[in-house]
């Protein structure tokens, strides 16, 4: 029985890798110049154009223009507002770090997009309002904490309780870069970096002071995530030289 099961998995698999084989497309000479995804927030992808993107060689069009999306979580649940009184701290310090760099003609900072409200037709129409050929996502995970550290016993007195740092006021998460190609709706890479900062305080005005130093700890990373995506172009590129000669 356990030989009759295992012939049957067997064959299940040789059928399954016959039906992907048929789905392959052969390794094509010119590099897939438009959107393949479907003009709608899912993007969804056929079968046949997914094989087609990953048959074709890549084409990267450098030195050229990008600009810096900010990505801002929805306000509202009817529909993809975007809260601009939360654009990421980070964003003017990022793309200014990028400028000079010889893989970008012109950076740029662009209006803030809603995380995952619109899909990546947005982004496309957003970018050809500034004619530009790639965008950077740029996107900030930061949790705030407050915590009772071993000063905070001098709270027992009235004054104490005002003027002691007795809270540690923490930030973790990371910041994070996708470079995005507007012509054919493709993500080349993601660069993300761990940020960490913390401080002493007393009990006035936590919810402010936790922004200030999230604010802060975003704005001191977005340099060296800067460098990370600087040095990740040059690796793309020459991955993509590697591979196209593949293709020839």
């Amino acid at each position: 029985m356990k030989l009759a099961h295992a012939t049957w998995a067997l064959a299940l698999v040789a059928c399954g890798a016959g039906n992907y084989q048929s789905a392959r497309i052969a390794p094509t000479s010119a590099p897939v110049d438009h959107s393949l995804f479907a003009k709608e927030p899912e993007g969804r992808l056929a079968e046949e154009d997914l094989q087609r993107l990953l048959a074709s060689p890549i084409a990267l069009d450098l030195p050229a223009r990008v600009g810096v999306v900010p990505i801002v979580t929805a306000t509202d649940w009817r529909g993809p507002s975007p809260d601009f009184t939360h654009v990421p701290r980070g964003a003017s310090a990022f793309a200014g770090a990028l400028r000079g760099s010889p893989s970008f003609s012109l950076v740029t900072e662009v209006l803030p997009i809603p995380s995952g409200a619109l899909g990546m037709e947005a982004l496309r129409e957003t970018a050809a309002r500034y004619a530009l050929r790639y965008i950077l996502l740029y996107r900030e995970e930061l949790g705030r904490r407050s915590e009772a550290n071993g000063i905070a016993a001098g709270y027992v007195t009235l004054l104490g309780a005002l003027f002691l740092p007795g809270q540690t006021l923490a930030v973790d998460g990371f910041v994070e870069a996708s470079l995005f190609d507007v012509k054919t709706g493709l993500l080349l890479f993601t660069v993300r970096r761990a940020v960490h900062g913390d401080r002493g305080s007393n009990l006035w005005y936590t919810d402010r002071k936790l922004e200030e130093l999230a604010g802060s700890v975003a704005t001191r990373a977005a340099p060296e995530l800067a460098g990370d995506v600087r040095g990740d172009v040059g690796r793309f590129a020459e991955a993509v030289e590697v591979e196209n000669k593949r293709r020839m």
